[in-house]
């Protein structure tokens, strides 16, 4: 399909109307002008809706309240929670109170989804908190953006949704709005970002305002690990990219290189497939065993829950690893309950042969060696021994391992206290939001 044709479908389906932006900008005024004439505060417009790179219904209306960079922490907090609790009595909205670097009050009002964050008026230079640094991302973009671009972040945002990769929360751990409207800024528009991200190398470095060349080389040492670096155009030692994962990473390059292969609206529509008991039972069938542990839900939010799931099912992994158990699959699902999956080999022999020192390595490594097994015996030029495995099943592992205590065995303290109340359980559930999980990490109808 013509990109060009394409791309007004695409924009067509999911770029806001006019009468859509103006309604929320007007709304965004009246909140504005109120918590000015209440108590002498400049607010910014902040989020995507206020730079026009918003998906259509996405009604946020995000508003920072500007401090003097002189007020103390504590009188922020206290006096933005005020300022927020007032702003929706006065709009007769629903609030609460969210905490992120300080906390700040969310809720609706007259329909949209509303923030009232406190900040501090600072230079990018000079800011005190995270949040400080969002009125000059809006900013950034204001001044660097043309109107087709903005589209065009928008197309962006909505190709990674469909591929499940939009979103920077710890749950999803993919492309934030910024780094998005960043990427478009750098590379002119979608199509040209497609075609430059097959280039990409598997550490990338984009510096958009050319701050690397400046940069500490400790600053450099730092991003080393991190497969893309995004330098923020407006904080030189942030990485607008850094809570993506490799694996989301290497996603969006194979879906830049399929959808450069053969484009068309596929690309741009999430898949809804629900896969029923029939259709798991069956992929199950061709593979190996799986083992399921299941419990109640840790209690916090999604941003400490999340990766106190992913460093659980590392340490079990890796436990299971040393008793040589092999693992092809793995995965966890927090939903009615918190399932974690294993597809794995879950019998081994109770013969285990034990590799030791070559002859030629020295007397010494071969008496140590010797001295801890009794059946010893050589084949090529290597010392081996015939032990007894300790334990041939993983469920026996796994109930002797989740016996003890948990927190000293390195499971985090949310799922610590849930996870010790576990059951085994089949992979087949009547649970249609697990199977379409399941469904989707074992790659069926792909």
């Amino acid at each position: 399909m013509n990109w060009e044709r394409l791309r007004e479908k695409v924009l067509n389906d999911i770029y806001p109307s006019e009468k859509e932006l103006e309604g929320i900008r007007k709304q965004y005024q009246k909140i504005s002008e109120f918590i000015s004439d209440e108590f002498g505060l400049e607010t910014h417009f902040a989020g995507s809706a206020s730079r026009g790179t918003a998906m259509s219904d996405d009604n946020d209306i995000d508003i920072f309240v500007l401090f003097p960079k002189e007020v103390d922490r504590r009188k922020l907090e206290d006096q933005g929670l005020e300022v927020g609790k007032t702003v929706f009595t006065e709009f007769n909205g629903q609030h609460e109170v969210e905490y992120a670097e300080h906390p700040y009050t969310k809720g609706e009002i007259n329909g949209y989804e509303a923030e009232i964050v406190p900040c501090y008026k600072t230079s990018p230079d000079n800011i005190k908190s995270s949040v400080d640094r969002t009125p000059h991302h809006s900013k950034w973009v204001d001044k660097n953006l043309d109107k087709e671009q903005r589209k065009d972040v928008v197309i962006l945002k909505k190709f990674l949704q469909t591929e499940g990769i939009y979103g920077s929360s710890l749950m999803v751990q993919g492309f934030s709005g910024y780094l998005c409207e960043v990427l478009i800024g750098k590379y002119g528009s979608f199509e040209e970002l497609v075609e430059n991200a097959l280039k990409w190398r598997s550490s990338q470095i984009i510096d958009p305002e050319n701050h690397h060349d400046e940069l500490p080389q400790k600053l450099e040492k730092r991003f080393e690990n991190e497969p893309l670096v995004v330098v923020d155009p407006v904080d030189r030692e942030r990485n607008v990219a850094s809570v993506l994962t490799r694996e989301n990473y290497s996603r969006f390059i194979y879906l830049c290189w399929r959808f450069q292969e053969d484009p068309g609206m596929k690309f741009f529509r999430e898949d809804e497939t629900e896969y029923t008991e029939f259709e798991i039972k069956q992929e199950i069938e061709k593979r190996k065993n799986f083992v399921l542990l299941e419990f109640k839900n840790p209690e916090a939010v999604d941003d400490v829950v999340h990766p106190q799931m992913r460093k659980t099912l590392k340490r079990l992994e890796d436990e299971l690893k040393k008793k040589d158990f092999r693992i092809y699959k793995s995965g966890y699902h927090v939903g009615e309950k918190t399932r974690i999956f294993f597809e794995m080999d879950r019998e081994l022999p109770k013969v285990e042969r034990v590799k030791g020192p070559s002859v030629f390595h020295g007397l010494e490594h071969l008496k140590e060696f010797t001295s801890k097994y009794e059946n010893t015996y050589i084949e090529g030029d290597r010392v081996y021994a015939k032990t007894d495995r300790e334990f041939v099943d993983a469920k026996k592992f796994l109930k002797q391992f989740l016996s003890e205590e948990l927190e000293q065995k390195g499971i985090p303290h949310y799922v610590a206290e849930k996870i010790e109340d576990y059951s085994f359980s089949e992979p087949v559930l009547r649970d249609q939001e697990w199977l379409n999980y399941l469904g989707d990490k074992l790659n069926i109808n792909k």
